[in-house]
């Protein structure tokens, strides 16, 4: 559990309006502390879903699904999440044989147990990896806000609460 989280319901138009309008429902501090959770895949490991998730006690590096999280204003950089899973990996697996592309909507939801626009790396049907951009962790005030479940529900944390609290891990994982 994560101290201090706040759960807001938003209106159904939520995803249809502008990043302010939606900063405005949640009370965030700004646009960037929007967040959102994404399942990206290794399409260079061949193992069928579900043997590509990293099993209890495995090693989390060799697994070919990772949660992202990242700000709505920001661009997620393959190359640079490649290079981190790369380096956490230590010479385990080729970087030839790493590359990133967001899973198939029917994967995502295998894995997280949400449909679209309501990932949360909050009580997935599997586990797997979380990584977290670090622009996230130096957000000031240090609350972000993502999806909590389902489409109009938002859940807003600590970004060091919720490091701590779910193993995540930063990364440089962005286009500055």
């Amino acid at each position: 559990s994560v101290p201090g989280f706040r759960v807001t319901r938003v209106p159904g138009d939520y995803y249809a309006q502008p990043l302010d309008f939606r900063r405005q429902c949640l009370g965030a501090a700004s646009i960037s502390h929007l967040c959102k959770s994404i399942v990206m895949e290794n399409t260079k490991d061949e193992r069928p879903f579900p043997q590509g998730l990293a099993g209890e006690g495995g090693d989390p590096w060799t697994s070919k699904y990772f949660m992202i999280i990242v700000q709505y204003v920001s661009k997620l950089d393959g190359d640079k999440l490649r290079d981190f899973v790369y380096d956490k990996c230590e010479g385990k697996v080729s970087r030839r044989k790493i590359k990133f592309r967001l899973v198939a909507e029917e994967t995502s939801a295998a894995i997280t147990g949400y449909r679209h626009n309501a990932v949360t790396p909050v009580a997935t049907a599997k586990k797997v990896p979380i990584l977290m951009s670090h622009h996230i962790a130096q957000l000031n005030p240090n609350f972000f806000w993502l999806g909590a479940g389902e489409v109009d529900l938002k859940v807003g944390f600590s970004a060091s609460d919720f490091i701590a609290a779910y193993g995540v891990h930063t990364v440089d994982c962005t286009v500055d």
